[in-house]
């Protein structure tokens, strides 16, 4: 988990604002030495990136920044909506039973004093005094550093539309990756700002920091699928950004978001990203009539991806086990359905080798038999491997996806991701 001291907590990693937050808003006895212009014009300085538009500023007191959050993460799931995400991820064993997101997301928010980047209104919102509104914060109240990161994002955001690379996609895991390059290149160029410049030392002594997090009661309190998402978009964020910032500074940086990771599975192991290439694949369900009538809706149809297949696993097995299940993977398409309590879901999986598949299809029978306390045979589970590719179905009955399962193997379409890496070293990167 982190320590306060060495990150600001993340705003919304899961579902929809595009910053993240600070550990620090206004202080009226503060003094800045910077003016905002002075600020920006040093910040464009050790970035290389110049502002292209103004960023305002507006200070927000900590009952409307939350209402203000709330209504963005509702409005953020588009048709979809919190409680319904809640219940399906309830169902596949990654939030407890019970257990809301949108509380949870909302009480661990309340815990921080946050500062985050909108990229909607293109303004960076602050928390302010206690119960007033202000346009126009004061300046030698506001901390520095959060000023910088927060800035960061805007410069991304400008120069390369990251705002609009996060928003309305159909694979949170590829969203999550490009939200980490992010928070990683203003982390460091957070670090950079307060040295002077980007040393050459400074990428290495940013990822040890930032790879051996400290402890954080807001996010030790949170459900683990949330501390996960926290940890892989500062602590991998910042050792993937690192791990190629050396190869020509900031110019490498920015080749990340013409060139960026499309899963997590790439941030946490950056080999597949650049020397040994390993773009996901793509998988959609089509025809799932079959199985579900109308009084069925959709609620869920995402791609979990490496980091939460691992977030799942290791609430059930070991450690090992779980990191041994999660580096196997190579794509899946999550789906889930509601029909009035009931909740049913298809998840369809690809996985690196046949060999990876089986430990997939062993270990996730397990996870089942301890979620319902009961064996595959006697659950509402069907699990079925073919080759390199696992079909899990829970919450109908066996025998109706029995009927249907060629069917429902057939309407499955698969498709590695067009992935080109970076021309890192090359005439490309320098210019």
């Amino acid at each position: 988990m982190f320590s306060v001291n060495k990150v600001p907590i993340a705003i919304v990693f899961l579902l929809g604002l595009n910053g993240c937050a600070g550990q620090t808003g206004l202080d009226a006895n503060s003094e800045n030495p910077y003016s905002i212009e002075a600020l920006r014009n040093q910040l464009s300085s050790i970035r290389g990136l110049s502002f292209i538009d103004g960023v305002p500023m507006v200070a927000e007191s900590a009952e409307r920044l939350k209402k203000y959050v709330d209504t963005d993460l509702q409005q953020s799931t588009g048709v979809k909506n919190l409680d319904d995400i809640s219940l399906a991820y309830e169902k596949l064993g990654l939030l407890p039973h019970g257990a809301s997101l949108r509380s949870g997301l909302l009480g661990f928010y309340s815990t921080q004093a946050m500062a985050f980047y909108d990229s909607t209104t293109k303004r960076v919102v602050l928390l302010g005094s206690p119960s007033e509104r202000s346009d126009a914060p004061t300046v030698g109240g506001i901390d520095e550093k959060v000023l910088v990161h927060e800035l960061t994002h805007a410069l991304q955001d400008q120069h390369f539309l990251v705002g609009d690379g996060l928003r309305h996609s159909d694979n949170g895991d590829a969203s999550l990756a490009l939200r980490s390059v992010a928070e990683g290149d203003a982390i460091l160029t957070e670090y950079a700002f307060s040295f002077g410049g980007l040393k050459d030392w400074l990428p290495g002594y940013v990822a040890q920091v930032f790879g051996n997090p400290g402890d954080n009661a807001a996010v030790a309190a949170a459900p683990m699928i949330v501390a996960d998402k926290v940890q892989f978009q500062y602590s991998a964020g910042v050792r993937f950004v690192s791990h190629f910032v050396g190869k020509n500074g900031w110019l490498s940086v920015n080749l990340l978001y013409k060139h960026p990771p499309l899963s997590t599975e790439q941030v946490l192991h950056p080999e597949k990203y650049l020397d040994a290439p390993d773009p996901p694949v793509r998988i959609q369900l089509h025809g799932l009539s079959n199985l579900f009538s109308s009084e069925w809706r959709e609620i869920e149809n995402d791609t979990l991806g490496e980091l939460m297949v691992h977030c799942l696993f290791k609430q059930f097995l070991s450690p090992i086990e779980a990191a041994a299940v999660a580096e196997g993977w190579g794509g899946d398409r999550f789906v889930a359905y509601r029909n009035g309590e009931e909740v049913a879901f298809i998840w369809a999986t690809v996985w690196d080798t046949a060999k990876d598949a089986e430990e997939f299809y062993e270990n996730y029978q397990k996870v089942v038999s301890m979620k319902y306390h009961t064996s595959l045979v006697d659950s509402d589970s069907y699990i079925e491997k073919r080759d390199r590719s696992v079909i899990v179905v829970e919450g109908l009955e066996p025998e109706q996806v029995k009927r249907n399962i060629n069917t429902l193997w057939a309407s499955m379409t698969t498709e590695r991701e067009t992935f080109q890496p970076p021309p890192f070293g090359s005439s490309v990167a320098s210019r």
